[in-house]
Parts: structure tokens; sequence; C-alpha cells
């Protein structure tokens, strides 16, 4: 449905600063709405003022620094409580002053792997996803041999740098092998690779009860649930295959989807072009994949890429 006059989306800018250890500038919000969560700094842009004037107008007014180079990373097409909003997301590549709180009650240099730890307003979690997952996603294959082999393999693919997500795909089990395995993958990817972001996939009460760092839903879930089943502090993901299950999506609060086709055929630059045009969320292409392809895949506008054969070690 379109928006009318008075539902029309409100535009607004956000700044994105990062300081010599890679740490990203959180804000603190004052006042009224939603007071005490943490943002990136910016605001509305004025009628008639282009994005990067209001851009460095905010930052001056919130910060008192004065902004150089600054690059879109992403918009924000929100249509949802409290109003619409269309909001722009800009990387600032380069500013003069030392950023003052002078409209918030706080501000915090925080790592990327921390953001999720900071109550955000749903609008800013979309960009605390482009700015703290990494683009390397592996879904592990279904355990086909005994848990120790298959722990022995995870081992070795995680010998990968690339890999920064990992979740645990077995469907075929029972409950208690499930739960046996889960907790034994959680064990050695820890101790193994400290830095992973670790999933399980569909499991929502088994990733709650182990620790998981979140759950990818599945396809059904997605369109079935009616909210978003873990907390902000912990990461959502989508299986999606269409447009209407992206916006579903959306719709949940998930953080970030895979989007492949529903059989085996390759999803192609075209459609993942035209799917990552129509999503605010961070999209991971899915079938196929190679580390190779994450210049192609983000060139369409992907976020990165997801795969599972392509990175488990051969049989």
């Amino acid at each position: 449905m379109a928006l009318t006059s008075i539902q029309r989306a409100l535009p607004v800018v956000a700044g994105i600063l990062k300081n010599g250890v890679g740490q990203i500038l959180l804000a603190q919000r004052a006042g009224v709405s939603e007071a005490g969560k943490w943002e990136f700094a910016g605001g509305k842009i004025q009628p008639g003022e282009a994005a990067r004037a209001a851009l460095a107008r905010e930052l001056n007014e919130e910060l008192g620094i004065h902004i150089g180079a600054a690059q879109l990373l992403t918009c924000v097409r929100w249509r949802g409580a409290p109003r619409a909003l269309n909001l722009h997301a800009y990387e600032i590549l380069d500013w003069q002053g030392e950023p003052t709180a002078h409209e918030h009650r706080a501000l915090q240099w925080v790592a990327p792997t921390q953001l999720i730890h900071y109550a955000m307003p749903a609008p800013d979690r979309p960009i605390r996803a482009r700015l703290a997952l990494p683009p390397h996603y592996l879904i592990t294959p279904e355990p086909l041999s005994d848990a120790s082999t298959f722990l022995d393999d995870l081992s070795l693919a995680l010998a990968n740098p690339l890999i920064g997500i990992v979740s645990l795909r077995a469907k075929s089990l029972s409950a208690a092998a499930l739960a046996n395995l889960a907790a034994r993958f959680l064990a050695r990817a820890r101790a193994q690779r400290p830095d992973l972001i670790l999933l399980m996939h569909g499991e929502i009460e088994l990733a709650r009860q182990l620790g998981f760092d979140g759950v990818h839903l599945s396809a059904a879930q997605v369109t079935s649930l009616r909210q978003r089943p873990l907390g902000e502090s912990a990461w959502v993901f989508a299986s999606c295959h269409s447009q209407v299950e992206l916006r579903a999506a959306q719709a949940l609060g998930a953080d970030a989807a895979t989007l492949s086709h529903p059989g085996q055929r390759p999803l192609g630059d075209q459609a993942l072009s035209r799917a990552s045009k129509g999503s605010f969320l961070p999209i991971y292409a899915l079938g196929g994949m190679l580390p190779t392809d994450l210049a192609t895949v983000r060139a369409a506008g992907a976020h990165g890429i997801a795969a599972i054969r392509g990175w488990w070690p051969a049989d």
C-alpha cells in the first residue's frame, strides 16, 4: 500500500565513525523517545537539503566535528513503528575535531563484535548488522558420520581464517543426539576460534539453552513465527528464497538472511541485485559459493557468501 502524505517516510541521515583501532562510535539517546538506547549520530534531512549536507550539519551539531569524505553504506527503508523512515547511513572516512556529546547522554567507542550488546532503535539495527557481521558464513552439512568424525571435519574447516560465522545444521538427528552434538560443537568451535559467531539452525530453544550466539531460522519458521524468537542481543538469521520471504524476515525483525533458489539452480547476479535493492537486510548469497565469489556478490549488493560443501572437508 502506498504511503499517504501523513505516512510519508521521513528522510534522515546517520554517520558511522571509526577510530584508529576499528572501534565504532555510538551515541546514547537523551530525551523521551527510546531514551538510553544507543544509535549512530545523525538526524533529519531538512526540506531542500542534500543528504550529504544534512550529514555534515547534524554531526557538527551533535558531535562538534567537521567531516570530510563520506561513503554511503546503506539506506534502511524502515516502515515500522514509531514511524516510516528512509535512513541513509554513511561511513565517515575523515573528520576534524574530537567527538563530544552535545545532544546525547554519552558517547562510546565500541568494537564491531560488541555492537550486538548495545540496545538500539530498530531502524539502526540493520546498520549494526552490516558493521558487525563477517562476510563468510559456513553452514555445516548434515552429520552423516559419527559425532567425533564430524567434529574433526569441523576443526579442519575452521582452519580457514576467512570463515567468520558457522551454523550447525543437523535436521536428521534425534533430539537427544542433536543436543549432545550441539554442546560438543559449541565447545570445539569456541576453543578453536573464539572469534566466531555460532548459530544453531532451526532449533530456537536449544540455541537459547546452550548459549549459541543466535539462531538461523528455516523459511517455514520465518513465515510462521509472529515475533522475533530471541532477544536483541542474539543474532537471528533467516533462510529466504524470494522477496516475499525477505519481507517476512524484515517484519519478523531478523538481522540477516541467506538467499538461494528453492532448487539447486544458481541464484544469478540479477536476481541477487533485485533482492538486495528491495531489502535492508544484509544478504548472504547461498548456493555453490566459493571465497572467490565474494567480490561478485558484493557488486550485486549482497553482504557476503554462505556455503555448505564448498568449505567443508571432502569425504
